[in-house]
């Protein structure tokens, strides 16, 4: 009897032990999606690698191969970062916001540029107000009637400046015909030469 108990004992464990395994489990679900590339059929593990994807611009951002922004109810409107952007119409106002942009409005017809930002490069010909508010900008003009700057280290370089208001640090205006200045902040320099 005892032997009998035992085997009981026994196989009572045994069923115990075999209810608490974990089960062997299906393998996972593969899911492919449409975009993907079918798996590889060779046995080296397949390439990983991914093209960086090119920036999104914004509406009036000019993409390599596209057509440049236009003037839409008398502004042309440039976001985006790290964008080269050129505009050589007829517009009232050319508003720049981002980082790391080159504008050329060399062959353009503006009244005023805005430029809200860091490190944005301008070039234009003649304009009647620019406004720059941000850091690093630099701009090339013929003529500028009113350069209002507020931020530090833009440098703005134009044959002809009417007036000049900069507040802020480490700013350089120079021009070959200078009007009246207004500055607050250190270490600007502006001057005619």
């Amino acid at each position: 009897m005892r032997r009998a108990l035992v085997s009981s004992a026994l196989a009572g464990a045994v069923l115990f032990v075999t209810a608490c395994a974990p089960a062997a489990s299906a393998p996972p679900e593969r899911v492919v999606r449409p975009s993907a590339p079918a798996p590889a059929s060779s046995t080296t593990a397949p390439s990983t690698s991914v093209a960086p994807s090119p920036a999104t611009p914004t509406p009036g951002a000019s993409v390599p191969g596209a057509a440049g922004p236009a003037c839409i109810d008398g502004v042309v409107d440039v976001r985006g970062t790290d964008l080269d952007v050129v505009f050589s119409g007829e517009c009232a106002r050319v508003e720049i916001e981002g980082a790391g942009l080159e504008v050329d409005l060399s062959g353009a017809r503006v009244d005023a540029v805005i430029v809200r930002g860091d490190r944005i490069e301008v070039e234009v010909d003649d304009v009647g107000a620019l406004d720059i508010t941000g850091q690093g900008s630099d701009v090339e003009a013929d003529t500028v009637g009113a350069l209002t700057i507020a931020g530090d280290r833009n440098e703005v370089d134009a044959a002809e400046i009417g007036t000049v208001a900069v507040s802020g640090n480490d700013n350089r205006v120079e021009a070959d015909r200078l009007g009246a200045v207004q500055q607050s902040g250190d270490r600007n320099d502006i001057r005619a030469d």
